[in-house]
């Protein structure tokens, strides 16, 4: 039982890291493309 439960756990933390990463991802291009102009 506690095996499913740690493979939600770490499916939505893996999620989490990935949108937190996107986000950051997000705001180092909108920085370098101003830095272009």
């Amino acid at each position: 039982m506690t095996g499913k439960q740690k493979i939600v756990d770490t499916a939505g933390r893996v999620e989490r890291f990935k949108k937190k990463y996107e986000a950051q991802e997000e705001k180092q291009k909108a920085a370098k493309d101003k830095k272009k102009k």
